[in-house]
């Protein structure tokens, strides 16, 4: 029995059913991931530098031989550096990427940011003036971090070049959340295939709804008053619950959800040039993400 050797990276995107898969991938008998998951941890993170490979290391249990190792962190997308750090380690890695309508995912991270007390408690109107008079694209930054990056990190193909450009376009599988909504299992052995392990396998997980908010302010405000894993784990419930029962109000209007697709058209298109670059087998049925994403 010995530490395995890292084989694959799922990138990203946050709020795009990464930890859908993160499950689904750990049912899997011949998949060895990190004992405890940390975001944080990733490689080439300030927590790794700090506390060094072997740390990171550590984390994964010991595995037969054969067994393949790998890591689920959605910052992999959205650090510039990461795809050189996996380099230092890992001579070709398997990537897979899964990605979702930008503006649905800008509108589930905020609810999660609330969530995480990362964001003031306010109606997601309160931060759209900014992002609303930019130009196509979002070329201005927001001095928030948490702000920042509900846009920034649905700049899929600014993200994804880099990986494609240094590991090869066969080393990438990106799926589309549409996809995983629809047919779940067909994700789980499209991933499977790609890391290289048994497809027919099915997990236990693949059942499993990926993460929602409901939206529901009652119980984020009761996320933000308190902390610890077993709060953080009932009200998680209670979203869980409340999404079967109730359907969330929409918290943006046509017209602004026009504008911000409209905005967004640039990173889409570049999205989907990159995806034209990739294998047929490694990329979405539909590349048209402008159209199916309208």
């Amino acid at each position: 029995m010995s530490t395995p050797d890292l084989r694959f990276f799922v990138l990203g995107a946050q709020k795009c059913a990464t930890s859908w898969l993160y499950y689904c991938l750990r049912d899997h008998p011949e998949v060895v991931l990190p004992s405890t998951k940390i975001e944080h941890g990733y490689i080439g993170s300030p927590m790794y530098r700090e506390n060094g490979r072997d740390w990171y290391l550590d984390r994964f249990p010991e595995a037969d031989g054969g067994d393949v190792a790998g890591e689920v962190a959605v910052d992999y997308l959205l650090d510039a550096g990461a795809p050189a750090a996996i380099a230092e380690h890992v001579e070709s890695p398997r990537l897979v990427a899964l990605l979702r309508n930008p503006v649905d995912r800008l509108v589930s991270a905020y609810f999660w940011a609330l969530r995480k007390n990362q964001l003031p408690s306010a109606p997601i109107a309160s931060v759209l003036p900014f992002f609303l008079d930019q130009r196509p694209g979002f070329p201005e930054r927001h001095p928030d971090r948490f702000v920042d990056e509900l846009v920034r990190r649905g700049f899929y193909g600014q993200q994804l070049r880099p990986y494609v450009d240094r590991f090869g376009p066969e080393s990438l599988l990106v799926v589309l959340h549409d996809e995983v909504r629809d047919d779940p299992a067909a994700v789980v052995r499209r991933v499977y295939r790609h890391v290289g392990v048994d497809a027919e396998h099915v997990p236990d997980s693949l059942s499993r709804r990926p993460k929602v908010n409901t939206r529901n302010r009652a119980v984020i405000a009761l996320e933000r008053m308190t902390e610890g894993r077993m709060l953080a784990r009932v009200t998680d419930r209670m979203h869980r619950l409340l999404a079967r029962v109730t359907e969330p109000p929409p918290e943006l209007t046509v017209a602004q959800r026009t504008a911000l697709q409209n905005r967004f058209r640039p990173h889409l298109e570049e999205t989907e040039a990159v995806l034209a670059g990739l294998p047929e087998a490694h990329r979405p049925a539909s590349i048209d993400l402008t159209d199916l994403w309208t």
